[in-house]
Order: C-alpha cells, then sequence, then structure tokens
C-alpha cells in the first residue's frame, strides 16, 4: 500500500509538470501577442522551476526502478522517466517563445496574430488531455491527439509561407519575420512532443506501443 502512495505521488508530480508547463506555452504566447515584457520575464524564470522538477521525478524514477516488480508499475516508472524529457522540451519552447517575445516588444508590429495563438491553444488542448489520460488510466483523452499535432503541422506551413512572402517583400521587417517563423517552429515541435507524450501514456496504461495514432507491431517493417 505504501509503495502504491508513493508511485501515486510520481504521477501527480507528473501531472504538476505537465501542468506547468501548459501554462507557459499559454503565457509564452500570450506575451508575444501583447508585447508584455513582464509576463515573457516570468515565463523565462519560471522554467528554471520545470528544469528542478524533472530532477526530482528523475531521482525519484530511479528509486523505483530499483524496488517496483509488477509490470504495470514498471511500465508507469519507466514511461514518466521518459515522458518528463518530452515536457522538458516543451517547457525549454515556451521560454524561447517568451524571449522571443522580449525581440519583438520593441519592433513593430508585422501583422496581426492569428495562426501562432491558434498553434499555441492546440499545444495546450494536446497537453491536456494527455493529462486527462494519465490521471485517470484512460487512453480515450488520446483519441485525437494525431489530428490535433496535424492541424499543427499545416498551421506551420501556413504560417511559414506567409512569412516568407514578407521577408522577400518587405526587407525592413526581416526581424520580425524570422523571429515569428521561429516561433511558429517552436509550437510545431511542442506538438510533436506533445505527441510522444500521449504514446508514452498509452503504453504505460494499455502495455502496448503506439505510432501515429495506431498500434505498432514490431513484426512489420516500415513502408
Amino acid at each position: 500500500m505504501e509503495e502504491r502512495l508513493q508511485l501515486d505521488s510520481l504521477k501527480d508530480l507528473t501531472l504538476e509538470m505537465l501542468s506547468m508547463t501548459k501554462k507557459n506555452i499559454r503565457e509564452g504566447v500570450d506575451s508575444l501577442a501583447n508585447k508584455d515584457l513582464e509576463l515573457a520575464e516570468k515565463v523565462i524564470k519560471e522554467d528554471k522551476l520545470i528544469d528542478n522538477l524533472e530532477l526530482e521525478i528523475e531521482e525519484a524514477c530511479i528509486k523505483f526502478l530499483k524496488v517496483v516488480n509488477r509490470e504495470e508499475d514498471v511500465r508507469l516508472v519507466s514511461g514518466i522517466w521518459k515522458i518528463i524529457t518530452d515536457i522538458e522540451r516543451i517547457g525549454d519552447y515556451a521560454t524561447h517563445v517568451a524571449e522571443a517575445a522580449k525581440v519583438l516588444a520593441t519592433k513593430p508590429t508585422l501583422k496581426p496574430l492569428i495562426d501562432i495563438p491558434a498553434m499555441a491553444d492546440s499545444v495546450v488542448d494536446m497537453i491536456s488531455k494527455c493529462e486527462s489520460a494519465l490521471k485517470n488510466y484512460n487512453v480515450s483523452y488520446l483519441d485525437s491527439i494525431w489530428e490535433t499535432d496535424m492541424r499543427i503541422d499545416a498551421l506551420y506551413d501556413q504560417v511559414f509561407r506567409e512569412l516568407l512572402s514578407y521577408i522577400l517583400e518587405t526587407p525592413r521587417l526581416i526581424t520580425n519575420a524570422i523571429y515569428l517563423t521561429q516561433v511558429a517552429r517552436y509550437l510545431e515541435r511542442a506538438g510533436d512532443h506533445a505527441t510522444n507524450i500521449a504514446e508514452r501514456i498509452f503504453y504505460i496504461v494499455e502495455g502496448k506501443k503506439i505510432k501515429r495514432g495506431k498500434i505498432y507491431d514490431k513484426s512489420l517493417k516500415e513502408a
């Protein structure tokens, strides 16, 4: 019983890390959209809290792997150990967005931000679904994860093409366009890491590997 309570605590810490990262993604893009230097600084500083939490969870995973025996417990601990790496990377991308916001806060607005906030909303939605799936041990929350990631990819392609035209047509705004392109790339990568988290949670709960929303059969070669 005591071991189960400790494992539940490990899961709770992971959920806390997911929540913190989700908030930083949202606030990083808000600082960009509103030219809010104070909020951008807050996001940058809070990344250290995410890094510290990653180390705390990692140390706990090392300890638990020495004592757990049940297959499902081993999946939980080893899965979380991998998940926190993806969460930490998403946190880094939120920081990069905030850093870009600090630079762009002093420059003229290139265009109204529509697609980039939409990308951030989708990333936040993916993380929220991962939280629900892990908290409730229910993979049905993950059903739309892969579709959402594809939507983020499509938005990134759209942003890239649009900003490339700004670079070619309005050279004086090239810095703005480059930074916004980078922000869109950070969010696209954050979506990829959220997908990785979803796949790990699926394995924790179901004991099966999944890729691109389909059960992975190692006996089949990739086309």
